[in-house]
């Protein structure tokens, strides 16, 4: 449940957020003393990184390769370069086929960078439309590229995107 977070500090964080949640007065008194008290203290935790994902729901890693004048010479960089261009010009590909209100909130959060909520109140429409949007988009994108040889350990499952076991 916790994988996700990316430091020792944010899990120290997030479990004491939970705890703190967890012996709040209003919540002591949900508490019916009857269930398992594990389940009811995942039950808090869930919600607390369901509240956290929400609130930096940012879209990253596909941002456009930035040239600021850079001089590249043979070896690792240039490779790395011209693997850059060809994955921006496969993305702009992907783009091209998408609808027009697709390609709008492909912009809004991949290209600005938007919040989801943000984006779905630029669109008219509610976060999880966006979602459930963003997650067709990001599937399609995937066996678009796995199609062209790139992401081919990672597979789409619920909301997220795993590796298969036994591939690094």
């Amino acid at each position: 449940m916790f994988s996700h977070l990316k430091s020792a500090m944010e899990l120290e964080n997030t479990l004491l957020e939970t705890f703190a949640r967890a012996f709040e007065p209003r919540t002591r008194a949900a508490y019916d003393g009857t269930r398992p008290y594990g389940h009811f203290l995942m039950g808090i935790a869930r919600n607390v990184l369901l509240e956290q994902t929400r609130n930096r729901e940012l879209a990253v890693g596909l941002e456009p390769f930035e040239q600021k004048g850079e001089v590249v010479e043979d070896g690792p960089g240039l490779a790395q370069l011209l693997e850059d261009r060809e994955v921006e010009a496969l993305v702009a590909g992907f783009k091209d086929g998408l609808n027009d209100e697709e390609r709008r909130l492909f912009e809004l959060r991949f290209g600005e960078g938007l919040p989801q909520e943000t984006a779905a109140s630029r669109m008219g429409l509610t976060r999880i439309q966006v979602r459930r949007r963003e997650h067709g988009i990001k599937t399609r994108l995937l066996g678009f590229l796995q199609a062209r040889g790139y992401l081919e350990g990672l597979e789409s499952r619920g909301w997220s995107f795993f590796r298969r076991r036994g591939e690094s």
